[in-house]
């Protein structure tokens, strides 16, 4: 089986990934009065506490830094979650996949459809919020772009989840060494604080991934701009993601059950 084919048996299988997805999404809030809705009111109280303290810190107004903030939080929380959860992609879907022969996408569908579930439920809060801020008339046809964005950072987040997952399996390390280069990352990159205007052409930034990925978004829905470059980025990030899981899934695919 090759790497396309994996895909293709993974995505077949929809059915029992999204059945465990929903089902492991539900267990981290079994018992809580409001269940899931924990997840969206975490949220919100993220976003409004960062927002009276860094609009005041930042000197910002705060109707306009809410919405900044709101989008970026959102989004990074993805993109985070997407990287640290790759760590235990396979290893929590272990006794399955000594038990019986499933393609190893399977559990990256699994982990990448929750954390997508996780995004679409910030929606409620993030629509809203724009609309109660901005008024109707704010949202544009652009937002159509933002949608692609976001189609591209789930697409980065799959094949990210596939060799990390690997790597985190043949060595131990890399799953607490991926919660402290996620941190790193979250300081370096524009998440609570905008770019200001003299370091728009810092290196320090157009080299930074993270930066584009997060442009993705609110260039579109903030600005009303098509960020061409940092779709270029994203989908370059892509094909540099694709070309590692198909190079490297011939030498992983026989070696990862034993690594288990």
């Amino acid at each position: 089986m090759d790497f396309i084919t994996d895909i293709k048996e993974g995505f077949k299988r929809r059915r029992l990934w999204k059945r465990l997805a929903v089902l492991e999404l539900k267990s981290r809030y079994q018992g809580a009065f409001i269940g899931t809705s924990w997840i969206l009111l975490t949220l919100i109280l993220k976003v409004g506490m960062l927002s009276l303290v860094y609009s005041m810190v930042l000197q910002r107004d705060i109707k306009e830094y809410v919405l900044f903030l709101a989008i970026g939080v959102l989004t990074w929380n993805f993109i985070s979650a997407a990287i640290i959860s790759s760590g235990m992609v396979f290893s929590k879907g272990s006794s399955l996949m000594q038990q019986m022969k499933l393609p190893q996408s399977i559990f990256v569908f699994q982990n990448v459809y929750r954390e997508t579930l996780i995004l679409i439920l910030y929606q409620l809060f993030a629509i809203p919020l724009l609309i109660a801020l901005k008024g109707f008339a704010f949202i544009s046809v652009l937002w159509l772009v933002a949608l692609a964005g976001f189609v591209l950072i789930v697409l980065n987040a799959f094949f990210v989840n596939m060799w990390l997952g690997w790597l985190a399996v043949r060595y131990k390390d890399v799953q607490p060494f991926l919660g402290s280069v996620v941190l790193i990352l979250f300081l370096v990159t524009p998440v609570l604080w905008p770019l200001p205007e003299k370091f728009n052409d810092s290196l320090l930034f157009l080299l930074n991934p993270f930066y584009h990925l997060l442009e993705l978004i609110r260039a579109p829905v903030l600005n009303n701009e098509i960020p061409v470059l940092s779709f270029l980025v994203g989908i370059g990030c892509l094909l540099f993601n694709v070309v590692i899981c198909i190079i490297f899934y011939p030498r992983v695919k026989n070696k990862l059950v034993l690594w288990l």
